[in-house]
């Protein structure tokens, strides 16, 4: 195809640069061309060829047709390639297939080009000793490509099916949850008396019950003939605040072992409506102002209100008759609102929930030394044994006190052939003495004679403690503090564990002990302090445990006198309530994150739907600025050709005048329009042809327009039957609307067993979302409208769509231009190969010239260059007679001073001449003559 230089432009060049000219290219499918000079100069006609691709700019997405495949399968994938700059189709446009196998091994190179819509498809085949892992696959078309990963490994479809839900959307305080669910095989049916396991966990700033935490929530539950089950969990308690979720792991097998695994999240919610918001301030409110306020009220479960009336009130104010508005399409409500002024808004900590103790006794370590290989672990009969003896254990850490934190405690013991123990040798009082009779009264299992090297590690049981407090009347009070050291911990059991407050004892203990002896002698003397509330079980459990006193062993006191002397005195004690399980400021580090107070608007909001209440909830937002100056644009989602209204709104700070006009960049296209001194609005109209951002320039606020694309495309598929038996062929109806009429469009099918689902995640409905350039948000309006909402047209209300525009930071920018193309290329020329012809002929002609020479010229008559350079030009002048070219390549005639050196060497005289005595004596070199004369 021939390309015309405009007539106005012709070749020029530029300096000592090459030639050049502008040259228009036709509109041509994307492809790789050749770009073909032809050239008319003095050294004659030629051609040359450059390589000239011409691609648009193109987005590119790749699918598979699922993600998970064996060896063995084949893989189908497709690719759809859009125009970056108008998103239609690049119909034809070619690209390469390309896939790698795990090790980055290319094991398919297809040229590919894309057909109708620019959809292109292929598919591998997979060999049966493929490796394993995860294989990629992309589309490469002139810069542009996609790319998708797929998993290649051996697997079998689950023969199950779990679905575990809950009966409702959400739960609130005092509510009692449940989850209700049922297991079958993948033909449907019911998988009938089989256990379920449930995993729970939890996310969220408010803390479940501890007790949740220990394992009050179920873990177990059964399904019934119809494969069904129900699990109630216990009441939400009254502290809830916010929400939280509660989600389980559910897992259940059948008869042969074969697992199948689901999830269920449960909603815990404070309030049942939710209400997030937007305004033009930096989501905060300016008090005695009219506030431009966007609501979204949602239930709890985030389900979506359309239509419904929402009020909103002061929530400090009971008077306050509050303003009402109706949410839109995507149930957002837009207010004009004066908060009042900023109150003190004070939000309460969460509930406390101390974080459960771990088990007080555990196993450190264990070995048997009469065992085979002597010093190895005991059988795993004799550990689980120890496991299951640990709950038997836990009353003995008594003997350790808060002060110690923790002890680890060794024992040795000797095991009979029938499991009981004969021996224990370790600590022989406290914590081992305790430990060593619980072991001795459970026994072990049955087996070889065994010796056992326990060691155990003890920690603080979280129990109160007594605390005696002596007074002496004769003697030291040391002795007998000494004395109550280890009872005084032996009696922690007898105290209430849920003891809250320092309680005296309602009764004394008096002493006696007589000179040189050991024994004290002890006796009760009641108190009249009134109620301790304490149970009456408390004090005989006392006297019990501190029944038998023993003093220390006799030591030397620095006075010399013995500390066994005699001595009187008075017990009292006091129970003080346990340590909390970690210090108090960890627990109330998530309280300080949740509880605060600040000064800010606190606002009740109110929703009614469909004739009935929702619910209410509390809003809290925070003060905020006004700007010198605002713009808002009305309609924020436009169509094309539509009249937009841009109005200025100044504030406090605003210094100067208002711009007479406002421009509006709509594209390529710039509006301007007039600002009305009186009402402060610019009209404009946008252009008929127009989609995409609109913004206004010339001030320093900023309003934005969006015109959605006109193309609208809805699918709809249906099967011609609802069910279908084993074998039996299906067929599906495809049904596409385009702007509301019937209309063709690319249709991709992909039919995957949703039990793989169990395996591997698969594509949802926005697989493509990419395609289509979507704007940059700080954060999405009301924590769910991104840009890409706006994109793809998924917001349908005003309201919604001028509080995702306020979020908008920037726009997506299209490709207007196509992308710069150089090519270059030059065609073969050699200047020698032009030359060697006529040299050769001028050569032979020089040759006669000189034979002829030889046999006229006079005797002694030699030939110096000179002579020769003479020759030379006859030698031409006779060949141009004859017709003959005596040019080199670019035109010149043939001077000796611009052969090439091989060549002027072959014009030597003493190349030329044959007889030797026609030459001189004396040798002129003929290259340095040549080169000096320029003959």
């Amino acid at each position: 195809m021939p390309l015309p230089v405009d007539a106005k432009s012709r070749w020029k060049r530029d300096g000592d640069g090459p030639l050049n000219a502008p040259v228009t290219l036709p509109q041509v499918p994307d492809g790789d061309y050749r770009l073909r000079a032809r050239v008319t100069t003095p050294l004659g006609t030629d051609s040359v060829d450059a390589p000239l691709p011409l691609y648009a700019p193109a987005r590119v997405r790749v699918l598979t047709d699922r993600p998970l495949y064996e060896p063995g399968h084949r893989v189908r994938f497709r690719a759809v390639a859009l125009r970056a700059k108008d998103l239609s189709p690049l119909d034809g446009r070619p690209g390469t297939w390309l896939v790698k196998d795990p090790t980055g091994e290319v094991v398919l190179e297809e040229r590919a080009p894309a057909g109708p819509w620019g959809v292109v498809a292929g598919d591998l085949p997979l060999d049966r000793g493929a490796p394993t892992g995860d294989w990629t696959v992309a589309w490469t078309s002139g810069g542009a490509s996609g790319e998708a990963r797929f998993t290649v490994e051996p697997f079998t479809l689950p023969r199950l099916r779990l679905e575990a839900r809950s009966p409702r959307p959400f739960w609130r305080a005092n509510e009692t949850p449940e989850v209700t669910g049922e297991v079958a095989y993948a033909s449907g049916a019911p998988l009938a008396d089989t256990d379920v396991a449930l995993e729970w966990s939890h996310a969220g700033a408010w803390p479940p019950p501890t007790e949740w935490l220990k394992g009050e929530l179920p873990k177990k539950a059964r399904t019934d003939a119809a494969g069904r089950f129900r699990v109630t969990l216990p009441r939400v308690p009254a502290d809830l605040r916010g929400q939280s979720t509660l989600s389980a792991r559910v897992e259940a097998r059948d008869a042969t072992g074969e697992p199948v695994r689901g999830a269920v999240s449960l909603l815990l919610s404070e309030d049942a409506l939710a209400v997030s918001s937007v305004t033009e301030l930096e989501d905060g409110l300016l008090a005695g102002f009219s506030n431009r306020v966007y609501l979204r009220a949602t239930t709890a479960a985030g389900r979506v209100l359309p239509g419904a009336e929402v009020t909103v009130t002061r929530a400090w104010d009971p008077k306050d008759p509050g303003v009402s508005a109706v949410a839109d399409e995507d149930g957002v409500a837009a207010f004009q609102l004066d908060p009042g002024p900023a109150v003190n808004v004070v939000v309460p900590p969460l509930p406390v929930r101390p974080t459960p103790r771990p088990p007080p006794v555990s196993v450190a370590s264990s070995l048997d030394l009469l065992n085979e290989e002597g010093g190895q672990q005991p059988s795993l009969a004799d550990q689980l044994a120890l496991e299951r003896l640990l709950p038997a254990l836990h009353p003995c850490a008594r003997f350790v006190s808060g002060a110690q934190g923790g002890v680890r405690v060794a024992l040795s013991a000797r095991v009979g052939p029938s499991g009981q123990v004969l021996d224990v040798a370790g600590t022989e009082e406290g914590v081992g003495s305790c430990m060593a009779a619980v072991l001795r009264a459970r026994g072990l299992p049955s087996g070889a004679e065994r010796m056992l090297v326990l060691q155990f590690n003890v920690r603080e049981p979280g129990l109160p403690t007594l605390h005696p407090t002596t007074q002496a009347a004769a003697g030291s009070t040391g002795p007998m503090d000494a004395a109550l050291a280890q009872p005084a911990l032996d009696a922690r059991s007898c105290l209430p564990p849920d003891l809250s407050t320092p309680t005296l004892l309602p009764a004394v203990m008096t002493w006696r002990q007589a000179r040189g002896k050991r024994d004290v002698a002890l006796s009760w003397l009641p108190l009249s302090s009134g109620d301790t509330g304490l149970s009456a079980s408390v004090l005989p459990c006392l006297k019990e445990r501190l029944a038998r006193l023993r003093l220390p062993e006799q030591q030397e006191e620095p006075g010399g006198d013995s500390s066994i002397g005699g001595s009187m005195g008075v017990v009292r004690f006091t129970a003080q309530p346990a340590r909390p399980a970690q210090p108090a400021r960890r627990i109330s580090r998530a309280q300080q994150e949740w509880a605060t107070t600040f000064l800010g608007y606190e606002l009740k909001v109110k929703a009614k739907w469909e004739g009935q209440d929702v619910g209410d909830t509390t809003l809290v937002l925070r003060p905020a600025a006004l700007p010198p100056l605002r713009l808002r644009a009305t309609p924020v989602l436009a169509k094309a050709g539509e009249a937009v209204k841009v109005e200025l709104l100044r504030g406090p700070g605003f210094r100067g005048e208002l711009p007479r006009t406002l421009e509006l960049v709509a594209g390529q296209t710039r509006l301007r329009a007039e600002v009305d001194p009186a009402t402060r609005w610019a009209h404009f109209t946008l252009p008929a042809d127009f989609e995409g951002w609109a913004h206004v320039e010339g001030v320093a606020a900023q309003a934005r327009v969006y015109v959605a694309p006109r193309a609208k495309l809805a699918v709809e598929v249906s099967p011609d039957k609802p069910a279908y038996a084993p074998g039996e062929l299906a067929h599906l109806r495809v049904h596409t609307v385009v702007d509301g009429q019937e209309g063709p469009a690319a249709v991709g099918l992909f039919g995957v067993d949703e039990m793989l689902a169990q395996l591997a995640p698969l594509p949802g409905p926005d697989a493509l979302e990419g395609l289509r350039p979507a704007p940059t948000v700080a954060t999405p309006a009301f924590g769910v409208l991104d840009g890409q909402a706006l994109a793809m047209g998924r917001i349908r209300g005003a309201n919604a769509a001028a509080a995702a525009l306020l979020r908008v930071t920037e726009v997506p920018t299209l490709e207007d231009v196509e992308t710069r193309v150089s090519a270059n290329a030059t065609s073969p020329f050699s200047p020698d190969a032009e030359l060697t012809e006529p040299f050769y002929a001028v050569l032979m002609e020089l040759h006669a010239q000189t034979r002829k020479w030889e046999e006229t010229a006079p005797k002694g008559e030699t030939l110096d260059p000179a002579g020769l350079a003479r020759l030379w030009a006859a030698s031409l002048t006779a060949c141009e007679q004859r017709g003959e070219k005596v040019t080199d390549a670019f035109g010149r005639r043939l001077r000796l001073s611009r052969l090439p050196p091989d060549l002027l060497s072959l014009t030597d005289p003493r190349a030329v001449v044959v007889s030797g005595t026609r030459l001189p004596e004396d040798v002129v070199n003929w290259g340095a003559w040549v080169a000096r004369e320029s003959p």
